[in-house]
């Protein structure tokens, strides 16, 4: 097992299972909004990451950070809120809709990414989500102890026999400051404008029903005030991001040597909450999203990595916990053959017709991924959806840029 400090009990890894193991018996009958849990899950991870590798003043400045992350939850979460966003069970392969805090990072220098999901197609009219992402990074020889990223993600959602649809177009800029090879800390924004719309043409109003018949006719008039069909809308978010891991500093490319590492920290969406009505009489403001995450891998071998990856999506009265791990094989650790292997298995618990069992599958080829998960739905709505939930896919790119010996500056991600 590849560790900061060798293969002892007190080992980063075995730390950190068993400040988890602690954290859930503290939390396991947590009803409300698991702020306190949340503190203590960032608190383990300092124990288990992060104090054997950083000195003093990066000690300080993260519980400074922790606290102020932990302050900023309650606050926000004091708010009244209602609705939803879409969402992806591959939530680890869409960086950027999880958390701005994670523009750039990643191992490379310009990112591509594609995310599909089609859910309840048993259901008269399913759902589709497509997502198209880029992201970069910028002065990294300006700024000895960081550096800029820059991102680019465009959403197209349709959901329901209104065909309710959204477009959006998300620019996000982030700084990452390196406390030391080990340890990094991100935060970032997102500007974004998006356009929601329906069509009304295919729905059935209660005025539309005629009971002399016993049947609704589309020529009556629906008695519904609709002032528009369509509104267009500005929006921020932001959020930080904490990475652990472990790397070797001297080596001028990736021979997947050292491969242990932990992402967590915390996105905040619909800062401005925008007005989603259609009523010109009524406001309906979008409500805040908070999504805290945690994403890790674990060097097990040679050829193994033990991946853990979770997050908890909350929006007004909608809860939503998911959790997927997965045994990560390296068939070919060769430079330019590099190809991997990766089996999952997750679970969703939301309280809205979302239970779900989510197995999967990736592919790892040099800078290549593609992922494919399927959500098998297993809460209440199964009676309609027949155990089907629905298909999602990712696929992923890193351009790594070739440069010359001399002038080499090593990635300080892994």
């Amino acid at each position: 097992m590849a560790s900061f400090k060798g293969k002892t009990a007190n080992s980063p890894g075995t730390m950190l299972l068993k400040e988890s193991w602690k954290l859930h018996v503290d939390c396991t009958n947590d009803t409300g909004f698991p702020s306190s849990c949340l503190y203590q899950l960032i608190d383990s991870i300092m124990k288990a990451w992060l104090r054997p590798n950083c000195n003093d003043q990066g000690l300080r400045l993260f519980k400074k950070a922790r606290k102020l992350l932990f302050f900023v939850l309650i606050f926000l979460f004091g708010n009244s809120l209602f609705a939803q966003d879409f969402h992806y069970s591959q939530f680890f392969n869409a960086p950027l809709h999880l958390n701005p805090g994670l523009t750039g990072i990643y191992n490379g220098d310009i990112r591509y990414m594609g995310n599909y999901r089609s859910q309840w197609a048993s259901v008269p009219v399913n759902y589709q989500t497509f997502t198209v992402a880029v992201d970069a990074k910028f002065l990294k020889k300006t700024f000895k102890q960081g550096f800029f990223s820059g991102g680019i993600e465009i959403n197209y959602d349709q959901a329901g026999l209104s065909r309710m649809r959204l477009i959006d177009l998300n620019l996000s800029g982030s700084y990452t400051y390196t406390f030391s090879e080990h340890f990094l800390m991100t935060t970032g924004v997102t500007g974004r404008i998006g356009q929601r719309s329906f069509d009304e043409s295919d729905l059935s109003f209660n005025e539309q029903y005629d009971p002399t018949y016993g049947q609704y006719f589309d020529w009556l008039d629906n008695g519904e005030n609709f002032a528009k069909s369509s509104l267009f809308f500005p929006d921020l978010a932001a959020g930080i991001n904490f990475r652990l891991q472990d790397i070797e500093s001297t080596a001028l490319v990736n021979r997947l040597d050292k491969r242990s590492k932990v992402d967590f920290g915390v996105g905040v969406f619909h800062l401005l909450r925008p007005d989603q009505s259609f009523i010109g009489t009524t406001k309906e403001p979008l409500p805040m999203r908070i999504s805290p995450y945690m994403m890790g891998t674990l060097m097990l071998g040679k050829n193994f990595d033990f991946v853990l990856n979770g997050t908890a999506q909350f929006q007004t009265s909608y809860r939503e916990i998911l959790g997927l791990a997965g045994l990560k094989i390296h068939l070919n650790r060769n430079l330019g053959k590099q190809f991997a292997l990766q089996l999952d298995f997750g679970y969703r618990y939301a309280n809205q017709f979302g239970d779900a069992l989510i197995p999967g599958i990736e592919f790892f080829f040099n800078g290549w991924q593609a992922g494919f998960t399927y959500d098998i739905n297993i809460s209440d709505f199964n009676v309609a959806t027949s155990k089907r939930g629905g298909p999602e896919i990712s696929v992923r790119y890193i351009f790594r840029k070739v440069r010359p010996l001399p002038i080499f500056k090593i990635c300080p991600l892994i």
